[in-house]
């Protein structure tokens, strides 16, 4: 009986041993490791949402005056009603330019951030002759052909497009504008600036720092809505002054026109007093003459835009004035606003906006003017690399 038991008790321990054996060894510092691991990836994704809350955030620091509030207070309130709703499956968005500058990348860079935003495709066109008609009119047809949800454009001509502009709404395709109006087309809302406000504060700049004299106008085209209403602000404002606006020269957005033009004016007006130049690139086609003529300073320019080459020459003191539009809205809100109108509808997505429209047809989201002086241009320069662009 005792061996029995004995053999009972050795059988259980063998098998308590082989237990134990298959559990294998004791916990190791591996286990610490794993924890770290997940500790980092928490790091990273706070990394990641601190770098897309710049795109639409101000740096830390004094206000700028340069930023523009309401703007972002537009976009804040479209982010809030898309809260919880989606377009519908398919839902395509384009920008169109009507040309091909530099002054165009801060438009497609906020109008890229947004469609990440909202994971919506989006495409970017713009004609490559410049101020191709034919081209800007074919590429809108392709995208209504394609059946795009929606298509914010820069018209170069505003009654060339009133046509596609029909078609496309009868397919469902929602329509706005930017930087240059077609206000008879059948487009829900022009986002951009007021052009003839601008062409007042070109105006008034001129009169600050030239003061008198003999003044040119170098632009793109004749038949754009934006050349057509800046130059009559231009005007409006020298009325009384002692600044003679002489002409408008014309160039059909060919910066070589344009240096041509500048240069033409300089040898017809040997008493040239300055230049007020309308589109992005006149303002360097303009300090090039001015520059080759060793008239720095003596002839002054009020450029429009502060594309790159612009703020290279208000820095070296050829140019001494620019009027800035807000560029990387017009991209950025024309996508939120064309993405609320296939989420939500084109009438609620014009409720939201309501509060901020103006003109007599309560249709225009005016984004503004900059008037930028040589001496305050690192502080606008500031406000640019707060939303991570170099120029607009």
């Amino acid at each position: 009986m005792k061996a029995g038991k004995l053999f009972t008790s050795v059988c259980l321990l063998l098998v308590l041993a082989l237990v134990l054996g298959s559990c294998g060894p004791a916990p190791t510092p591996q286990a610490v490791e794993v924890t770290k691991i997940v500790e980092q990836k928490v790091e990273v994704t706070k990394i990641v949402q601190q770098e897309v809350q710049v795109m639409v955030t101000p740096t830390p620091g004094p206000a700028n005056p340069y930023r523009p509030d309401n703007l972002f207070e537009i976009a804040d309130k479209l982010k809030a009603a898309l809260a919880g709703k989606s377009a519908p499956e398919g839902t395509r968005l384009a920008l169109v330019a009507n040309i091909l500058v530099p002054f165009w990348t801060a438009c497609n860079i906020g109008g890229s951030r947004a469609s990440a935003e909202l994971n919506v495709p989006m495409i970017f066109f713009a004609p490559v002759k410049q101020g191709d008609l034919a081209a800007q009119v074919s590429m809108m047809e392709s995208l209504v052909a394609d059946d795009y949800s929606g298509i914010s454009f820069s018209a170069i001509s505003p009654k060339a497009v009133e046509d596609i502009v029909a078609q496309g709404a009868e397919k469902g395709t929602n329509f706005i504008t930017m930087d240059s109006d077609s206000p008879e087309s059948e487009r829900y809302v022009y986002i951009g600036m007021q052009n003839y406000t601008a062409g007042v504060a070109a105006g008034e700049a001129a009169k600050k720092i030239i003061g008198k004299g003999k003044v040119m106008g170098l632009v793109g085209f004749a038949t754009a809505q934006n050349a057509i209403e800046r130059i009559q602000g231009i005007k409006d404002a020298l009325k009384g002054s002692d600044i003679e606006y002489i002409d408008t020269l014309y160039d059909d957005a060919d910066p070589t026109k344009a240096l041509s033009n500048a240069e033409t004016t300089l040898t017809t007006y040997p008493d040239l007093a300055g230049f007020i130049t309308i589109y992005s690139y006149d303002g360097p086609a303009a300090g090039q003459a001015v520059k080759a003529a060793g008239k720095t300073g003596t002839v002054k320019i009020v450029a429009f835009d502060l594309e790159p080459e612009t703020q290279k020459l208000m820095n070296e003191g050829v140019i001494q004035a620019a009027i800035g539009q807000r560029v990387y809205f017009y991209g950025y809100l024309s996508i939120y606003t064309l993405y609320a109108m296939s989420a939500l509808g084109p009438e609620s997505t014009m409720t939201i906006l309501e509060p901020y429209l103006s003109g007599p047809n309560h249709d225009i989201l005016d984004t503004g003017v900059d008037v930028v002086y040589g001496d305050q241009l690192q502080l606008y320069k500031d406000y640019l690399d707060s939303i991570g662009i170099a120029s607009q």
